[in-house]
């Protein structure tokens, strides 16, 4: 065999190793390449490299009687391993009874040495591994806008993501259709690249999906119902081994597996402008905990038309805490913050005095029951009259602040500045009762949170 013959000199044959191991890496599982990988490092002495390689193979082909004749040699403890597997060899390899006198064998050189520059070979092989990355990422930028233009289409996807990903991660790809790594594994792995957090913790969803429909590369017949368990659970053990800055990815990480490979049913079927939701793509995709489907690049401009206030508006609803934490984590969220403390500010900027006129304007909005509704005109006109004369801030409160409020008969959710329902109810276009509801509600509200203004601020009131 050609380890015992190159090696007989106990020197590694370094060519043979770069070749065994391109081919195992060009076309796993590469059984062949691996157990003549194995036979070599035991032949040199590499004992620990042959155990590495012997697990694999143990993992795909346990009773294989090449891999057990190789167990047996790598763990006999009495006889050296290199000679092991000489003689075992010689054993198991029977030579044909040759038709004429053989030639005879000239013994084979040994390879020649590593010069001794071994700094320009590390230079070498990292900028060589850093150009290797490099042409992953673009090579996985390319597989993410296939799979989506696959999915679009009804056509199967490709399940090469995940090891790409691992190798722009900078992780040791899998050999084969293996189990997952492990946790602690992958938790390292992220916090040491949290931008790339949200990537990492998919392509291990991904592995996990993989092995159990596929283990060792044979269909498992599990359901969607299955695989959402097992990803759930790999997802919670994840995410209790990250600190709490890096744990939303987990979450963020199981909503697109949803989405993407378990068919999960959503409220909504298309998203605000009317595109399918199946075809948002990840980068824009985000679920409330109303089992909305949004795409954000639409959620985000609907809340900023709506002057920041962070209500769904499909349901009217206002969003739930986790729900507004995880929109304005999200990049495209981010804008929004900026108008949440703007909102917040224009609350505290309603002076006692405007929030007394708001009070009274309510009262006789909600007990006015006359024909020509005389007594709410006169009061909405004195009261424009009033906002009038403010400082531009607090008008700037009174016409933008969105303050959250239900129809009391209802239970739907107001979406009107204290303004804005003056004036619907000024034109006729808001019967005058409802915008009483509304302003007594937001009265409430202004004086649970506002009341800031210096008293030296107050105008004249007409």
């Amino acid at each position: 065999m050609a380890t015992s013959g190159a090696s007989g000199s106990g020197e590694p044959d370094m060519v043979l190793i770069s070749e065994l191991l391109e081919t195992m890496a060009r076309h796993p599982p590469a059984i062949a390449a691996r157990k003549l990988l194995v036979e070599h490092y035991v032949a040199v002495g590499w004992l620990d490299a042959a155990k590495e390689n012997l697990a694999e193979l143990k993992k795909s082909h346990p009773q294989d009687s090449d891999v057990v004749r190789l167990s047996a040699i790598v763990e006999k403890p009495s006889e050296p391993a290199h000679e092991a597997v000489r003689n075992s060899t010689k054993q198991s390899c029977k030579a044909p009874k040759p038709l004429r006198k053989p030639v005879k064998q000239t013994r084979q050189p040994p390879p020649p040495k590593l010069n001794g520059d071994l700094e320009g070979a590390r230079k070498e092989l990292a900028e060589g591994y850093t150009s290797l990355r490099l042409k992953a990422n673009a090579i996985l930028t390319n597989l993410k806008y296939l799979a989506a233009l696959q999915k679009r289409n009804g056509l199967p996807q490709s399940d090469n993501t995940a090891r790409i990903q691992r190798i722009v991660d900078g992780r040791k790809p899998d050999v084969g259709q293996g189990p997952p790594g492990s946790i602690r594994g992958v938790a390292r792995a992220v916090c040491a690249n949290s931008e790339k957090a949200l990537d990492i913790i998919i392509a291990d969803l991904e592995e996990t999906m993989n092995w159990i429909r596929s283990p060792h590369g044979k269909p498992s017949g599990a359901d969607n119902d299955t695989v959402r368990d097992a990803l759930i659970k790999r997802s919670q053990a994840l995410k209790d081994t990250l600190p709490e800055t890096l744990r939303i990815h987990c979450e963020m990480g199981l909503l697109h597996m949803e989405h993407e490979n378990l068919e999960r049913n959503y409220v909504n079927d298309e998203t605000m402008y009317g595109d399918l939701v199946k075809d948002i793509p990840r980068e824009d995709f985000y679920v409330t905990e109303d089992n909305y489907a949004w795409d954000l690049t639409e959620l985000v401009q609907a809340i900023t038309v709506n002057g920041g206030v962070m209500r769904n508006p499909l349901s009217k609803v206002i969003f739930t805490p986790k729900d507004i934490r995880g929109i304005l984590a999200h990049p495209h969220g981010k804008s929004l913050a900026a108008l949440q403390v703007e909102q917040h500010e224009m609350s505290q900027g309603v002076r006692l005095e405007t929030i007394l006129q708001l009070e009274n304007l309510a009262k006789v909005m909600l007990d006015d029951n006359s024909q020509d509704q005389l007594p709410t005109r006169l009061a909405i006109d004195e009261f424009m009259a009033y906002v009038a004369r403010l400082p531009e801030l607090e008008q700037k409160a009174i016409n933008g602040l969105r303050c959250p409020a239900k129809d009391s008969h209802t239970g739907q959710a107001y979406d009107l500045s204290i303004g804005e329902a003056v004036r619907d109810a000024k034109a006729n276009r808001i019967c005058s009762h409802k915008t009483g509801d509304f302003i007594r509600q937001a009265a409430a509200f202004l004086r649970q949170h506002g009341g800031t203004v210096r008293d030296s601020d107050k105008c004249v009131v007409m």
